[in-house]
């Protein structure tokens, strides 16, 4: 058995990061799923979920850790 994590840029900030492809938060961008780092996931949900008076998306304690490489499709 071996794991598998993928390396990228967050699609807010351009930082690089390492995240596990199935459960990294994300945002839709021309079809396309882009990986957000920790730091935009928490200030995305400051300003579209807390400051709305809305409880925070949890975020996956796995997001930005390698995954079982037979978990990917």
């Amino acid at each position: 058995m071996g794991y598998a994590f993928c390396v990228g840029r967050c699609c807010a900030c351009g930082e690089a990061i390492s995240f596990n492809p199935l459960k990294v938060p994300s945002l839709r961008i021309d079809g396309e799923r882009q990986p957000l780092c920790r730091n935009c996931f928490d200030l995305w949900n400051e300003i579209h979920r807390i400051n709305q008076g809305l409880d925070p998306l949890p975020i996956h304690p796995d997001a930005y850790e390698p995954c079982n490489e037979f978990d990917l499709p």
